[in-house]
């Protein structure tokens, strides 16, 4: 019966861990597309018209944000009971209500007479916390180190980016955060680094 339990218990971490590492390529690929297409169309000679590029960039955001709530739903039924399924829930329904709450707040400040430069640098800057502090939180709750160190990446990316500024900032949410997403999903992938939750004994 224990023997039966615990190939039960490596089966759910073994979907888990693909399940995250194709989470993780999913974010990478979205900011690849959608900040290489914002960079693309800030430079000097524009080889994409603004007016497709943000277009673009919110859809491969808004899918990425559906595939995550997706995956925390398909999580907590997949073998996972109790408080964990309903942590697992709950924090993909987190990835929707905070960057709703951050786009209300943006665009709060948009209306205030925001400088069309500053709202360059602003909202993919606001973004890239909320997405590192998402990661925090996450990390924090199941005590997994590959989701707490994308976290701190996310933000030191965010503050490096904001103090280059436009254009070059949406180059390095294009590359460092996608570089970040990819190497944590092959570690994960060849089962160098634990994604599996740990449980308190006392």
């Amino acid at each position: 019966m224990l023997r039966v339990m615990q190939s039960q218990q490596r089966m759910t971490q073994s979907r888990l861990v693909r399940s995250y590492v194709v989470l993780l390529v999913v974010w990478a690929a979205a900011w690849a597309l959608g900040f290489g297409v914002l960079y693309l169309s800030a430079i000097s000679d524009p080889l994409v018209p603004a007016t497709a590029a943000w277009p673009i960039f919110a859809a491969c955001i808004v899918l990425a944000i559906v595939w995550s709530i997706t995956t925390g739903v398909r999580s907590a039924s997949s073998g996972i009971r109790g408080a964990s399924r309903i942590q697992g829930m709950l924090y993909g329904w987190s990835w929707t209500v905070a960057m709703i709450g951050a786009s209300i707040l943006l665009a709060g400040v948009q209306r205030t007479g925001l400088p069309p430069d500053t709202a360059a640098v602003l909202y993919p800057g606001m973004f890239a916390l909320v997405v590192g502090i998402l990661y925090l939180g996450g990390g924090a709750l199941w005590r997994s180190l590959p989701q707490y160190v994308l976290g701190v990446v996310f933000i030191v990316v965010a503050g490096i980016a904001t103090f280059l500024g436009t254009p070059v900032h949406y180059l390095v949410y294009a590359v460092a955060g996608p570089i970040s997403m990819l190497v944590v999903a092959l570690l994960l992938g060849r089962g160098v680094l634990p994604l599996e939750p740990r449980r308190d004994t006392a």
